[in-house]
């Protein structure tokens, strides 16, 4: 899928914080666990949307249902201060938002920068779950979850985690 440089680079940052999330030290499954502690902390952490915005995005993993595929191409095609970058009010009639990410979206919009923000998550959530060369390789975590299913099988992940903690200069992980 074509993407602009803004959307390619905010798309890489996103996927690592979401495989940041997916695992404890015990390569445990905590994705679920950790999303909802982020949903509980939404005020404390929309400053974070200046200067870290994905690592704030993350709350409306799986918040979006997209009806309007050739929006979500255009827009993530776009950079933000392009002429016909949509707003928020007009990509909101083109989505549909999952009932407990109603509050997080009134809190963002309450934040200077909220609008924005959310046509950035809603493209980053677009990408994430409808271009596959994005698409982390974890399990898809249901937006209702409240448990984590305790799935720790996914080596490749481990793995992939591993070589890019190498790559940044840690310590490979032994066992």
């Amino acid at each position: 899928m074509k993407k602009s440089r803004h959307f390619a680079e905010l798309i890489s940052n996103y996927s690592v914080e979401i495989d940041d999330l997916l695992s404890d030290s015990e390569g445990k499954s905590v994705l679920q666990k950790r999303l909802n502690q982020k949903r509980k902390e939404i005020d404390a952490i929309l400053p974070m949307i200046e200067f870290s915005p994905e690592m704030v995005s993350v709350v409306f993993y799986n918040a979006f249902g997209f009806t309007a595929p050739k929006t979500m191409q255009q827009l993530v095609a776009s950079e933000p201060w392009f002429p016909g970058f949509p707003t928020w009010k007009a990509l909101r009639k083109e989505l549909s938002v999952a009932d407990w990410a109603e509050p997080l979206i009134a809190a963002t919009l309450k934040t200077e920068g909220g609008e924005d923000f959310l046509v950035a998550t809603a493209a980053l959530e677009y990408l994430r779950s409808h271009d596959s060369a994005d698409a982390p390789a974890h399990e898809s975590a249901k937006p209702d979850e409240n448990e984590d299913d305790g799935d720790d099988g996914d080596e490749d992940l481990r793995e992939s985690g591993a070589a890019w903690m190498s790559e940044q200069g840690f310590d490979p992980l032994e066992g």
